[in-house]
């Protein structure tokens, strides 16, 4: 559905609630971005690039680097970017998560390696691509005299970097980081709360935040819940009964616990991207709702149309202008209230919850 063009989206409230899927705007309201050289939706190629290396004769390598578990997921678009470009049928990862990565639907083997993680195409070495996240910026795909599709997601973002590097258009028309597979399936009424963070003094929401949330869903729908909090590690108290605390499980333990959710309302990390990818057997996944409040909610994201959003203003207007609190050494402390997580409310949360997961409340 495509949005009022009477509404202006740069008039920024103090907290958005945003549904995940393709993003088509007036080009009168479209946040800050490059504009592709080319009409992708039009069926247009990319410009060809002069001097760029022929990734097949040389091969490659992605090197997802030392970063989180979310830098690494939301980067895999850009292996999948070469691959599809290349034709490369042999991939191969090596690095610290093996068994997380052998239930990646991008078809590669896996190896426990020190150091970065690094997905190769074949086994030469090949020509090094780093995955860097501040670098690609937002792209707006122009529609027609009106309209423009607003490509932000990160995994968009190096996919849309390869196509162009690599002069050919691409298959992938939106979200093309690859999915990971789970055998279970939805248990109606099951939420899971993500509390993990790697800075639970600016984006943790809470194991008390999480509680009130479970409370506040208690209050606007009797049901049969069933509720399960994700935590970092051991010490983690449980908030209030009827919650089950899984500290610090691994990644790939967790695919399990998300493909059994209904829900996944997490912290802005890697876990609640995962949650977002996880795929069941009949291809469908869990509604995962990021909570976000210092990083851009429409860049740190995997762009799936299950991956939605609640937002502080500081990180709506971080989305609106394509600012990187990293790369442009933006203090989100600074804008007090306005980025501070706490300014999303449980009610908030939680009403938007029944919404995405259709819930009657």
């Amino acid at each position: 559905m495509r949005p009022d063009p009477a509404v202006n989206p740069w008039s920024v409230s103090p907290v958005t609630f945003q549904r995940g899927g393709p993003a088509i705007v007036p080009r009168c309201h479209a946040p800050l971005a490059r504009v592709l050289p080319y009409r992708r939706a039009a069926g247009q190629q990319p410009p060809p690039v002069r001097d760029a290396p022929d990734y097949r004769q040389v091969g490659w390598q992605v090197i997802l680097g030392n970063r989180g578990l979310g830098d690494t997921l939301l980067a895999l678009a850009l292996a999948r970017a070469l691959a599809e470009g290349t034709g490369e049928k042999e991939l191969h990862y090596e690095g610290p998560r093996p068994r997380l990565m052998r239930r990646c639907q991008l078809p590669m083997t896996a190896s426990l390696q020190p150091g970065p993680h690094i997905v190769r195409a074949g086994r030469r070495p090949g020509l090094a691509v780093p995955a860097v996240p501040e670098e690609p910026p937002a792209w707006l795909d122009i529609l027609d005299e009106e309209n423009a599709e607003v490509h932000a997601a990160l995994p968009m973002r190096y996919y849309l970097a390869a196509e162009q590097a690599l002069s050919t258009r691409l298959p992938a028309d939106r979200a093309p980081a690859p999915a990971f597979s789970s055998a279970e399936r939805e248990q109606p009424c099951h939420v899971v709360f993500v509390a993990a963070t790697s800075w639970p003094g600016r984006k943790d929401y809470g194991a008390d935040g999480f509680a009130a949330i479970a409370r506040a869903l208690e209050a606007l729908r009797p049901a049969p819940w069933r509720f399960t909090l994700i935590t970092s590690g051991d010490g983690d108290r449980v908030p209030c009964d009827g919650i089950v605390v899984l500290p610090g499980p691994d990644a790939a333990d967790c695919l399990d616990v998300f493909a059994s959710a209904a829900v996944v309302i997490g912290n802005d990390t890697g876990l609640t991207h995962l949650a977002a990818l996880t795929r069941r057997p009949d291809g469908t996944g869990p509604q995962v709702i990021g909570l976000y409040s210092r990083h851009a909610h429409n860049k740190w994201t995997t762009g799936t149309s299950r991956h939605h959003a609640a937002a502080t203003a500081f990180s709506r207007m971080l989305a609106l202008a394509d600012r990187c609190p990293v790369r442009d050494q933006i203090d989100d402390a600074a804008w007090a209230e306005s980025a501070g997580i706490a300014a999303l409310s449980a009610a908030g949360i939680a009403a938007f919850a029944c919404q995405v997961a259709g819930w009657q409340c």
